[in-house]
């Protein structure tokens, strides 16, 4: 199955793109893709998955805490967002 990963702020800078395609396995879940990404992206997607204060993981527009926390189930064809919090003003 595929997933969508949209990523904004740092984790765009980090991985180069702001969307991405990513295969995943029949039942995956919210950890899969994460070690995926932390394998691909390596120390500075990790850090800034640790240290980004505020950072909203979005599993098909839910706040991934309200769709299952970690074990948040994936379907084929869903997005996740990584949504740090945006400065300025």
């Amino acid at each position: 199955m595929i997933v969508t990963v949209l990523l904004f702020g740092v984790f765009r800078q980090i991985v180069g793109t702001d969307r991405l395609s990513v295969e995943m396995g029949e039942g995956a879940v919210l950890a899969d893709l994460l070690h995926i990404l932390r394998e691909r992206y390596g120390t500075a997607f990790e850090v800034a998955l640790a240290e980004t204060r505020g950072l909203r993981i979005l599993v098909e527009g839910r706040e991934f805490r309200f769709a299952g926390g970690y074990e948040a189930p994936l379907q084929d064809g869903c997005t996740v967002v990584f949504l740090p919090p945006v400065a300025g003003g």
